[in-house]
């Protein structure tokens, strides 16, 4: 037996193609999702980060000896020195540490720790 394939009537002709039409608005529309799923990427992840970023580098350009820190490990102490990336904290009678700046979690000023100590009183 012989293996016929069937491609259609003897003789008719070709189907017309209407893909070029169908083809466009498939494109359309996959770019209009990208861009909306771009413009939610944007507003929910990017500037958000950028907002955290700019207030951590104001957090650290404020700092100043007498400050005290928390830093990301939970460790608590007082500035005794600052130098480019690097922060000397005091965190008990003897005990000194240097610390990275990124390493920051929190800076609480000198003066509010006056300010609730008087509170307090």
């Amino acid at each position: 037996m012989s293996n016929i394939v069937f491609a259609g009537a003897p003789g008719a002709a070709p189907a017309p193609t209407t893909g070029t039409t169908a083809a466009t608005g498939g494109w359309g529309s996959l770019l209009f999702m990208l861009l909306i799923f771009f413009l939610m990427f944007y507003f929910l992840i990017i500037l958000p980060q950028r907002k955290r970023e700019k207030e951590f580098q104001k957090m650290i350009a404020d700092m100043k000896r007498g400050d005290t820190i928390i830093t990301a490990g939970g460790v608590v102490g007082k500035i005794i020195d600052i130098k480019k990336d690097t922060v000397k904290i005091k965190t008990a009678n003897t005990t000194e540490l240097e610390v990275t700046k990124r390493s920051i979690a929190t800076v609480i000023k000198a003066k509010e720790e006056k300010k609730e100590e008087k509170e307090e009183k």
